[in-house]
């Protein structure tokens, strides 16, 4: 217990007196949520995905589909039509396929003639944070059309939205866990930088001449790490509560868990990089290399499905797609991009992998 204790110290000791590392585990995820929180308040326009059921008549589906397919911003459609039955749109909308389903009413047939007003069902995701901020005010001003072109002057027909979530999200909402995710990446990838320096200034073939354990060694350092991740993560969400209200919807412990799990697959990436890179000075950029195309590709500051389908097979297999997904889905309550088994087996492979590499083919001088 006492050489665990000692190398936690040392590695404290090392940590506090490096400015940049201070720097990038502190106050870099804090500026990216203050940043990006308050820039992205008003964000573009973009295509919709809409789901069409019609409980009545034909016609009434084909009117209100050449209606949202009339709408035109910037020179591009605004949404795009798909029609079906009720429970496989829903479902589709359930798995983030669809953006919103609307219901027409079997009603809706008969509303101009007898003069009764009649309110198409409206089912969205408000997780998907476009939803709120721009799909339902353009879905109002469409039905407000269609309205018009009925009849002119007593309104008939309404618009009544049904949530699929139990709260609604804002931007800063799905941003907060994506830089926590973040700022677990960064703290783990670069502690394989801090193995790099200690090998090359001889400090662990001289720990190797001790009575010093290589496992106790790593197991201190790896503490090291999970309280410093603990200490981050509280900040981060700290900070979103105080700036923005962001609220914590799940569990403390399954998100303590998935903490600690983030970190043991970002600290073993970090460990097989030491393992195959002998200089800092070459480290540094094979560390850049990895970590930002994960850090924008993840869903860590915008949502993933709406990246190019060729960039997809690259964000399937990147681990910080799933700890980004996991830590919304605890938090936030954000809608799933995969179930949390998925996500949990999946950065289980990737720490198992990587710690088998890394001692494989790791050496100590």
């Amino acid at each position: 217990m006492k050489a665990l204790t000692s190398v936690f110290i040392a590695h404290y000791k090392q940590f506090i007196r490096d400015r940049a590392a201070l720097f990038f585990t502190f106050i870099f995820p804090i500026m990216f949520i203050l940043i990006f929180g308050w820039a992205f308040r008003d964000p573009g326009t973009r295509t919709f995905d809409i789901g069409l059921v019609d409980q009545g008549s034909p016609q009434s589906a084909s009117f209100i589909a050449k209606a949202l397919d009339s709408v035109v911003i910037k020179g591009d459609k605004t949404f795009k039509v798909t029609t079906g039955e009720m429970d496989k749109q829903l479902k589709l909308l359930r798995n983030g396929d669809l953006d919103a389903v609307i219901i027409i009413p079997k009603e809706m047939d008969n509303s101009p003639h007898l003069g009764q007003p009649v309110d198409l069902q409206v089912y969205y995701d408000p997780s998907q944070i476009s939803n709120q901020q721009e799909l339902i005010p353009i879905l109002n001003q469409v039905v407000d059309e269609i309205d018009r072109r009925i009849q002119g002057t007593v309104r008939l027909i309404g618009m009544e939205e049904h949530s699929i979530q139990s709260h609604d999200l804002r931007y800063i909402d799905y941003l907060v866990p994506g830089i926590l995710g973040m700022s677990l990446m960064f703290t783990g990838v670069f502690g394989g930088l801090t193995t790099i320096q200690q090998r090359q200034a001889h400090i662990i073939k001289r720990l190797g001449c001790t009575p010093l354990r290589r496992s106790m060694l790593v197991s201190g350092e790896l503490l090291f790490r999970m309280i410093l991740v603990i200490l981050t993560a509280a900040l981060i969400i700290f900070v979103g509560r105080i700036a923005f209200d962001v609220q914590m919807i799940g569990n403390w412990g399954s998100l303590c868990g998935i903490v600690i799990l983030g970190t043991l697959v970002f600290a073993s990436l970090g460990y097989l990089i030491a393992a195959f890179v002998k200089t800092e000075e070459s480290a540094s950029p094979i560390i850049n290399v990895i970590i930002f195309p994960m850090m924008f590709l993840s869903g860590t500051f915008f949502e993933v499905k709406h990246m190019p389908g060729f960039i997809e097979p690259v964000v399937k297999v990147l681990p910080l797609t799933y700890l980004n997904d996991a830590l919304r889905q605890i938090m936030v309550d954000g809608s799933p991009l995969y179930s949390m088994a998925i996500n949990i087996m999946v950065m289980m492979i990737w720490a198992v992998v990587c710690l088998a590499v890394t001692i494989w083919f790791f050496r100590w001088d």
